[in-house]
């Protein structure tokens, strides 16, 4: 299998970044959702009222692009790989959508999320956001610098490795605590982490993806 080239590519491509800029736009909104815990239900509401938003942006754009991958005229193999980023990116913005919701839902309900655990929440937070500015620049140099993507897939499994031992320090802290006392937020807290870190592991699974492009040339 080729790389595609060519108008059809080139067109398709173009749809990808500008999707790759609004799941960036999403985990831009979802740090903000996330620093500002302290700031109470009324502002996170808010924050995921604008998260909402841009994932519905994301969706109709996917719609979209799935419409002009079936006009489009590439290889089969060339035409599902393009639609595995077009459902990774979605994904991606499904669980920045789904994280920012437990949260509201959680401050709704008045539990509370301590405070060790929203500084690793925001780290991982950050560190998407990162990833996400990584998976722009990876759609941007297919074309221009075939290499310098490549390089950037290296960096985006780092990030997902750092994301996960972070996750895993939310986790041992969450177990410590309820070691003690169980208490509602024993039960509550966890998805969020998982719903944090899973954003990282489709970020890897797109880098993963590319590979199989250069690999396969």
């Amino acid at each position: 299998m080729s790389l595609p080239r060519g108008r059809y590519f080139e067109a398709i491509l173009s749809s990808v970044i500008e999707h790759a800029k609004i799941v960036n736009k999403g985990m831009s909104k979802l740090v903000e959702l996330v620093s500002n815990i302290p700031s109470g239900v009324g502002t996170v509401s808010t924050l995921y009222n604008e998260l909402n938003s841009i994932e519905e942006k994301g969706d109709e754009l996917k719609k979209e692009m799935i419409k002009e991958l079936k006009a489009a005229y590439l290889h089969p193999e060339d035409r599902e790989n393009i639609l595995r980023f077009v459902l990774s990116l979605d994904e991606a913005l499904g669980f920045a959508k789904a994280a920012g919701k437990r949260i509201l839902l959680v401050l709704e309900s008045g539990v509370p999320i301590q405070g060790e655990i929203q500084v690793l929440m925001k780290e991982i937070a950050d560190k998407s956001l990162e990833a996400s500015f990584k998976i722009l620049e990876l759609f941007e140099a297919i074309n221009k610098d075939p290499r310098k993507a490549l390089e950037l897939t290296h960096e985006i499994e780092f990030l997902e490795k750092k994301i996960d031992e972070l996750r895993l320090e939310a986790v041992g802290k969450i177990y410590l605590y309820c070691s003690k006392e169980v208490k509602p937020e024993c039960i509550v807290i966890p998805p969020i982490i998982e719903d944090l870190e899973g954003i990282s592991d489709i970020f890897e699974n797109i880098a993963d993806i590319y590979r199989l492009f250069t690999i396969s040339r």
